[in-house]
């Protein structure tokens, strides 16, 4: 046997199984970013909520008077200031791992799925007899 073929079968053999490796690794990058997209999203989500609760906070204070009151002003303006600046960071921090797919788009468009299917339920409820009979 010439030493010549069963080099190159090793090196294809080698070959293939380093381009096998490679696009495991490359499947499991894709999932990992996903999750860690879809996991920034909550997190701004959750900011920008967290980020309104303190806006409808800072909506119910009084007038400040004097400078205690102003101080609990400055608070809730530093909350929501911060807040807001996280959201802002996990958005962008989102679009960079895929600036083609957005997981703030992704979960955006489930939840008007959910309302419109909410509300298909409501009508259905609405409809139903046996509520016209109590």
């Amino acid at each position: 046997m010439d030493i010549e073929p069963a080099i190159s079968l090793a090196t294809g053999i080698i070959g293939t199984a380093i381009a096998i490796y490679q696009a495991a690794v490359l499947k499991e990058r894709k999932k990992r970013d996903a999750q860690l997209q879809y996991l920034l999203a909550g997190i701004g989500n959750s900011a920008l909520t967290k980020s309104q609760a303190w806006i409808n906070q800072i909506n119910l204070l009084p007038q400040p008077s004097n400078e205690s009151e102003l101080s609990v002003f400055r608070v809730h303006a530093r909350a929501r200031d911060d807040l807001s600046e996280i959201h802002n960071l996990a958005t962008a921090l989102e679009g960079v791992i895929d600036s083609e797919g957005s997981a703030i788009t992704s979960m955006l468009k489930k939840i008007a799925e959910q309302g419109e299917l909410n509300n298909e339920i409501q009508e259905i409820g609405l409809r139903n007899p046996s509520k016209a009979k109590n």
